[in-house]
């Protein structure tokens, strides 16, 4: 169970406090509706109904993350290396929802069940090619508040400066999203349970 109570839909809004973000709560949830089909946070989606507490910030989020999974270069024209990615930093973070909630869509993007297993040992498995240990490095790297030198001049050498630099934001925003799923630990089983 979660630590907070989440906020799926505006009925589930704490009503003594809809009267002050009435307006913030209204525009939040037809996005949701226009991104979903309908004006409620999806259980796969648990995060945002975490955010969702705070209905303008969510809302900016919301924003930010059609962007980043729809516009930004780097994140949206190699959803594999981009998959990779999000692994290596839930790895990384020990962030377990998280994880559960992209094993299937790495998969579906080139990432196999294999290669997510294999990522502790991305240095010693010769399931990846240079270019994804190229990332796995990176991401490890960018997490852990160290990226030497040479390792961001291999990266912008391969993905160019402005590759590297969205690279980097990618990095940071689904970490943002693995520290509040670590600290808040939202359940879901995406359909792994009993497996």
């Amino acid at each position: 169970m979660s630590r907070i109570a989440l906020v799926h839909s505006a009925d589930e809004f704490p009503a003594e406090q809809v009267p002050a973000v009435a307006d913030d709560l209204q525009a939040l949830f037809q996005h949701v509706a226009g991104w979903t089909g309908k004006p409620r946070i999806p259980d796969t989606g648990k995060v945002f109904a975490v955010v969702a507490r705070i209905p303008k910030l969510a809302h900016l989020l919301i924003g930010v993350s059609d962007y980043m999974t729809g516009t930004l270069p780097w994140t949206t024209q190699r959803n594999d290396l981009r998959q990779l990615m999000i692994q290596t930093l839930n790895y990384h973070y020990k962030c377990d929802y998280n994880f559960q909630a992209h094993i299937t869509p790495a998969a579906n993007n080139g990432i196999s069940a294999a290669m997510q297993a294999a990522i502790p040992y991305w240095r010693l498995s010769n399931i990846f090619d240079d270019e994804q240990k190229l990332v796995i490095e990176y991401t490890f790297a960018a997490v852990s508040g160290d990226v030497p030198q040479e390792l961001f001049d291999r990266v912008s050498a391969h993905f160019g400066e402005l590759g590297a630099t969205e690279f980097t934001i990618g990095v940071a925003w689904w970490s943002f999203w693995a520290m509040i799923c670590n600290a808040v630990l939202p359940e879901h089983d995406f359909g792994f349970a009993g497996h």
